[in-house]
């Protein structure tokens, strides 16, 4: 009897140890700072500064399990291949917001590493998004278009009756939620092997990434322009050549230009041409199929083994 007893026990003890290690577990919630050292390292090539700006126990009042782990806000300094000083700002709370809503309970606790390499993942997008923005806007654009930065919107510059839209982004970042079953391509790209290193990123080495495209919209405003709209749309296709010769698989870019009538927010579209590339070539879409651009940021990332289908 004092056998079983002391079994029973043993038993209770390893019960209650396991649960109190993944009760500690959840609590300490995601150490970005362990967890990313070798990814920052790699990315930042070893220059950077982190600093936690914020820190508290906190939990999502959507989330199934209520249980609080300490979140982090961080700032990491680093400079671009320039020079320039940029922020990474990251919060490590992000593993444990409900992102779905047919979400279980066990899905909740087993995905929160998951979720946060996704958003990992996308923080470094925007990273990109935004260097190669203004590499392109301060050092390309102006070889084909007169035109003065928006003091409000960074991807936008504005000329003498037309704007231009700059958005160069890597099309991946929008399927790593878990819903796309893409977490190998997600881990991957998270990699020091194969992530991209931040502190090198410029144009050039950005067309070169297989999901990043090279995005110009440009939207005539004034009447007298309107007939210009083939000129526009051939200086706008140089200025994405331009980008796409940097590429070694041909470089994957889209443009569209529109001629508008009417006030903002209640524009109407008169005449618009697009073209979309992918990987060198051009590829056709019913020019009034709402869902060109969609199904074009599918095909980009289907040829680089993304899943596209939500689970």
């Amino acid at each position: 009897m004092k056998t079983k007893a002391k079994a029973a026990l043993i038993s209770a003890a390893a019960i209650v140890g396991v649960a109190g290690g993944i009760w500690f577990s959840w609590c300490s919630g995601i150490n970005y700072e362990r967890r990313y050292k070798k990814l920052f390292d790699k990315t930042f090539k070893g220059d950077y500064k982190i600093t936690v700006t914020d820190s508290g126990f906190g939990t999502d009042d959507d989330a199934p399990l209520k249980i609080p782990s300490i979140m982090k806000d961080y700032d990491i300094e680093y400079k671009d291949k320039n020079g320039n000083e940029r922020h990474l700002e990251l919060n490590s709370g992000e593993g444990y917001l409900k992102w779905y809503q047919d979400e279980s309970l066990s899905e909740y606790i087993r995905n929160r590493y998951t979720k946060s390499d996704g958003a990992m993942m996308t923080a470094f997008s925007l990273q990109i998004y935004n260097i190669v923005n203004d590499d392109i806007i301060d050092n390309v654009l102006p070889k084909y278009f007169e035109a003065e930065r928006d003091p409000d919107i960074s991807h936008r510059v504005n000329g003498d009756g037309y704007t231009i839209n700059i958005t160069a982004f890597d099309y991946a970042a929008g399927y790593t939620q878990y819903r796309y079953r893409n977490n190998d391509k997600v881990s991957e790209y998270l990699s020091p092997e194969n992530c991209p290193v931040l502190s090198d990123i410029d144009m050039d080495s950005a067309a070169d990434i297989k999901t990043f495209v090279f995005r110009v919209n440009i939207d005539i405003t004034d009447e007298s322009k309107y007939d210009m709209i083939d000129e526009f749309t051939e200086k706008a296709e140089a200025l994405c050549k331009e980008y796409a010769a940097a590429s070694d698989f041909g470089g994957n870019y889209c443009c569209t230009v529109r001629t508008l009538s009417g006030e903002e927010k209640g524009f109407e579209e008169i005449d618009k041409n697009q073209i979309f590339v992918a990987s060198g070539e051009k590829v056709n879409f019913d020019p009034d199929d709402d869902k060109a651009h969609d199904k074009y940021k599918d095909m980009i990332v289907e040829k680089c083994g993304y899943n596209t289908s939500e689970k």
